[in-house]
């Protein structure tokens, strides 16, 4: 049988696949587009600051004209001009 991405990853450094499930993935393309996996919700949604909440962090994205492309079985996607993020615990 074959394995999946994940439970290779979760074989190779000896870590439960339920926490390679839930572990979010944010992916920056430049500084205009931002996608991340482990969405659970949207916490805040202006102009200037988007505010995601994951299972285990809230990520807070700040720049000028953001708007969320999707927002999907979990997935986000945001555009705009990214000027940072910050990371902080629930």
């Amino acid at each position: 049988m074959k394995k999946s991405f994940g439970h290779m990853i979760a074989d190779k450094f000896d870590i439960p696949i339920e926490g390679i499930k839930t572990m979010p993935c944010a992916q920056f393309i430049g500084n205009t587009m931002l996608n991340i996996d482990g969405c659970m919700g949207i916490k805040k949604y202006e102009n200037e600051e988007i505010i995601i909440r994951t299972q285990t962090y809230l990520l807070t994205i700040v720049g000028q004209s953001l708007s969320m492309l999707m927002f999907s079985e979990g997935r986000v996607s945001i555009r705009g001009e990214i000027f940072c993020y910050r990371i902080s615990e629930l």
